[in-house]
């Protein structure tokens, strides 16, 4: 004799009723937003145009003709230094590069000169205040970029990428292009002590399946550090730069920095004679990838 049935998932009906009326305001919204696209589309159609290889990740290339390059070869230069200079000279070719720091952006190099913040009352601003929140900072980047139309960036100390593991790892699982500005890297950063030091977060940041980590030796391989990562698609990229200056490695004499996208190369050889032997001697430059 069967028994009595038992409902294995139970929905009340207010809640069923709350979301099938949810749907129907939602489908009305969605209609409502492809009509005014429609509309703007008739009356902007280069506008639309551009919006839509946003949309479709298509950002252009203009960016790449106003890239700096760092010729001055006996000067020295914080990575993280470089890096804002890289990104406040493409900023002008990427209007869809939005972005900012857990409240280090004066440290990390991150803000964009001349454009607003971005706020609740201005939508037009890009550079973002995240406050001192790397987990929630990631999350926030992450649904920018399942959102599209954008290149969501955001930055802190290398340390705190710990706070940040969780929702980077989501971002590699989901695909998704993000970029991670990591300064004041190694046990050199500064005075802020043994608490501020990153020992096992370059290590750590490795072992995540996907993500893409470049730790660049100069500014011209900074250079070339943003430029894979403005070009990679399918998972994040996260930078790790220096808070010290670092030289400016001579490219007259040693291999070019584009050669950083192999993720190691010869930087120069030499050679050494021992005897009737010569053997070659080979310095390298890793940036990690």
């Amino acid at each position: 004799m069967a028994g009595p049935r038992i409902n294995r998932f139970y929905v009340p009906k207010e809640v069923s009723d709350y979301f099938s009326k949810m749907k129907t305001f939602f489908d009305n919204y969605e209609s409502e937003w492809k009509d005014l696209f429609i509309n703007y589309k008739k009356k902007y159609p280069s506008e639309a145009e551009k919006l839509l290889k946003y949309f479709n990740g298509d950002f252009g290339s203009e960016w790449m003709s106003v890239l700096p390059a760092f010729t001055n070869y006996s000067e020295q230069i914080a990575t993280r230094s470089a890096s804002g200079k890289v990104l406040n000279s493409i900023s002008t070719k990427l209007p869809t590069l939005i972005g900012g720091s857990a409240d280090l952006a004066e440290s990390n190099n991150t803000l964009i000169n001349g454009q607003s913040v971005f706020s609740s009352e201005n939508n037009s601003g890009r550079n973002i205040y995240f406050g001192i929140r790397e987990h929630a900072m990631a999350g926030i980047v992450n649904g920018m970029s399942l959102y599209g139309g954008v290149i969501p960036y955001c930055g802190t100390f290398l340390i705190f990428s710990d706070y940040m593991r969780p929702s980077i790892r989501l971002a590699s699982l989901m695909k998704l292009r993000t970029i991670y500005v990591f300064t004041h890297d190694s046990i050199g950063l500064g005075e802020d002590g043994p608490t501020h030091q990153p020992i096992e977060q370059l290590a750590a940041l490795r072992a995540i399946p996907g993500v893409i980590v470049i730790r660049p030796a100069d500014a011209n391989e900074t250079v070339e550090a943003w430029k894979v990562a403005l070009e990679h698609k399918g998972s994040p990229v996260a930078l790790a730069l220096t808070r010290q200056k670092v030289p400016v490695l001579d490219r007259t004499k040693m291999s070019s920095a584009e050669n950083l996208s192999k993720g190691a190369y010869v930087l120069v050889e030499s050679e050494k004679k021992s005897g009737s032997d010569t053997n070659g001697i080979r310095l390298r430059s890793c940036s990690g990838r």
